[in-house]
């Protein structure tokens, strides 16, 4: 989900993670109910559009009338910590759809709230974590039986409306503010649920205005230490969809030098109501997919529609954009990442065609059958409704920028903003520097799943980390490899625990980043990897510490609220070198750490050192306040690894030492890939871990 690297579309791009400004969020909040429930007869619906065309204030119990007896939220942690877990009943809602699930979740942070009692397995990754996780548990086996199970802790239902999908994440928010669960209609009647409020036909469908009226009416009852940023819905595949291969670029180009106009003949679907093409990632390993520029669109010889990637003329025709990013006037999507357009059959149409401004390794395919439907995001959003938190889901960047700077500037320094920003890469990059800039600290969380479970899975944590060695180095090249996106801790959760479970790991020295804020969201999965770990398994922290954040960004007056968390959180889990990041520049360059930024580190936390993205040349002077090396940041397969390594090298040694740290890309590399990579280094390369490396890069200065 994490995407840390260069932005402009000549660079190397690494593999993939809507509207005008609404109402001004200073003007006066709207008058909130201050009674219970139980005072004013139980929840008010919620009232029809006032005056100025807003619907009302809904009637909400006070926040220490309403409560979450369960959550606390210590000082110097970012998140909280639930009450300790006894036992879980785990349920598999994988057969349902996502308006069920959505109802099982919003559940799930409501029951987990006092006490942590119900794991839903969303994914396989979900269920490879039962057996590991130190309380017992028991399955149930219909997921919905939950409802029942639970009827008297929900008040009731809050019902969203997808034709303003944004309602969805206000009615997760007024769910947990009213003690209910957020569901459609129909599940409500179903399963006998009062509805609390009918979000249905109340807001137009849009963003700004939705999370304009939500920050002006629910903020004061929201927790103030975390803001939440979650997508509203997400695309789930149809099955049974048959996809044709119309292009495919058959050679690992990245040099832009197969950029032209290509045509696709549509007319083998003219009898289906429209036809879907689809770009996806021909070498989805190196990160350099498919990239569209510009598209044209005739049937019978004739234009029917032109369009520029990102514009609102290409509105109409993104069937789905979610696995793509659009970047100055053209659309990508790396890895296993895709976009699909949807062009319409016109009515007695002969022949249709579509033509393609694309370059790069690109797969071209078509169908004439909608290979996606559109249902809520769930996942995180259990935390979402145990805290009480604010759910938005706006863009950082253009017109939406200063209504989300506007959110940040109500949470104090040191708070969470945790999920992740709409518009991917690009929001990427003016969130997290949004956030910087107010003192926020980012987690990445989106589908992390069960946090409001695994919070409250007690299981020990600390750790000592090894004696600084003494060895001095030889006159070698030291490689370390980093496996990146730690700081996501949905990446900690998934897709690190597949890397994990590869036969191969071990094999070679290998330091992986995490995020130490799974001592408060799993400290189960933290002591899983600490228990099972090799002798070439090392724990590093991932961007930046507690959390990721641009240090130079932060207000100077503020950083030491960061560095002061991060140091409490490295000295109980024993992790002590950082994989940091700086503020990307416009041309998408990253800057070297600041020696402010250093000096706060050294202060604050113990560390070995710190790698950075960058440029891989750049190495700290002796004498500097924390170690500091920038890493070389290689695409593609161990053989591109290697010889980029091997260029380095050739570069760079010298008479003594030569230390080069790999920031290995996590979603497109393996331990399997990495063994084969270290076999294959030239003699008089040690590989070492990263705390032995930085001693010996030390020592290396200290003449």
């Amino acid at each position: 989900m994490s995407h840390r690297n260069l932005p402009s579309s000549a660079l190397r791009r690494p593999i993939g993670r809507r509207s005008a400004l609404g109402a001004g969020l200073g003007a006066t909040a709207l008058a909130l109910g201050a009674a219970s429930p139980a005072a004013a007869g139980g929840p008010a619906p919620l009232a029809g559009p006032t005056a100025a065309g807003a619907p009302a204030a809904p009637l909400l119990p006070a926040p220490a009338e309403r409560g979450t007896p369960g959550v606390r939220w210590k000082d110097g942690h970012v998140l909280p910590t639930f009450a300790r877990a006894t036992s879980l009943r785990v349920a598999d809602p994988r057969e349902l759809d996502g308006f069920a699930q959505t109802l099982l979740v919003t559940l799930q942070g409501l029951v987990n709230r006092e006490r942590p009692e119900i794991y839903l397995v969303l994914d396989e990754v979900d269920a490879t974590w039962v057996p590991d996780l130190p309380v017992p548990t028991e399955t149930v086996e219909d997921p919905l039986s939950l409802v029942e199970t639970y009827r008297d802790r929900i008040a009731g239902a809050v019902v969203y409306d997808m034709d303003a999908p944004d309602t969805i994440n206000v009615a997760t928010t007024l769910a947990a503010l009213h003690g209910g669960v957020a569901a459609t209609a129909e599940l409500a009647a179903e399963h006998g649920l009062e509805i609390l409020e009918d979000l249905r036909g109340r807001f137009e469908d849009d963003p700004a205005a939705i999370y304009a009226w939500a920050h002006e009416t629910l903020w004061e009852q929201c927790t103030h230490r975390m803001l939440v940023g979650l997508p509203p819905t997400r695309t789930v595949e149809v099955d049974g969809v048959t996809w044709t291969e119309a292009l495919r670029w058959p050679e690992q180009t990245r040099d832009f030098s197969n950029r032209e106009v290509r045509t696709v003949d549509l007319s083998a679907h003219l009898d289906a109501e429209a036809v879907f093409v689809r770009m996806t990632d021909a070498f989805p390993e190196d990160g350099w997919g498919p990239d569209v520029y510009g598209v044209t669109v005739e049937a019978d010889g004739a234009q029917i529609a032109a369009f520029t990637p990102g514009t609102p003329e290409e509105e109409p025709f993104l069937f789905d954009g979610s696995g793509s990013t659009v970047l100055e006037g053209h659309r990508f999507a790396d890895g296993g990442g895709r976009f699909i357009y949807r062009i319409a059959v016109p009515e007695g149409a002969t022949s249709l065609s579509i033509s393609l401004d694309i370059v790069n390794q690109f797969v071209v395919s078509i169908t004439g059958t909608s290979p996606t439907r559109v249902e809520p995001f769930v996942h995180f959003r259990d935390m979402a409704a145990a805290t009480d938190a604010l759910v938005v889901w706006l863009p950082p960047s253009g017109d939406s920028g200063s209504q989300f700077t506007q959110l940040l500037d109500a949470l104090e320094p040191g708070s969470a903003f945790a999920g992740w920003f709409a518009n991917d890469v690009s929001g990427e990059w003016s969130g997290v520097t949004l956030c910087s800039q107010a003192g926020v600290i980012v987690v990445p969380a989106d589908w992390y799943a069960n946090g409001s479970a695994l919070s409250g899975v007690a299981a020990d944590v600390h750790h000592v980390p090894a004696r600084r060695s003494s060895q001095r180095p030889e006159d070698a090249t030291y490689v370390t490899l980093i496996f990146g996106e730690g700081d996501n801790i949905q990446y900690c959760q998934r897709h690190l625990r597949a890397l994990w479970d590869d036969p191969a790991r071990g094999q070679v020295p290998i330091s992986w980043t995490v995020s130490p804020l799974l001592e408060d969201a799993g400290p189960a999965l933290l002591r899983h990897l600490r228990d099972t770990g090799t002798d070439n398994d090392l724990l590093v922290c991932g961007p930046s510490g507690a959390g990721y954040t641009y240090g130079d960004s932060w207000p100077e007056d503020e950083l030491a609220v960061y560095t002061g968390i991060t140091g409490g959180y490295l000295a109980r889990t024993g992790l002590d070198v950082i994989y940091g990041y700086t503020t990307p520049t416009p041309d998408g360059d990253n800057p070297v750490m600041p020696e402010r930024v250093l000096e706060a580190y050294a202060r604050d936390v113990r560390l070995r050192g710190i790698m950075q993205t960058g440029d891989p040349y750049e190495i700290s002077e002796p004498g500097a306040a924390v170690p500091l090396i920038a890493a070389l940041s290689p695409f593609g397969d161990p053989e591109s690894y290697r010889t980029q390594i091997e260029e380095m090298i050739a570069e760079r040694k010298g008479p003594g030492p030569l230390f080069i740290a790999v920031h290995v890309h996590a979603w497109s590399f393996t331990p399997t890939k990495a063994a084969e990579l270290v076999a294959s280094l030239p003699e008089g390369v040690r590989v070492v871990l990263a705390d032995e490396f930085f001693d010996l890069f030390r020592r290396s200065q200290e003449g």
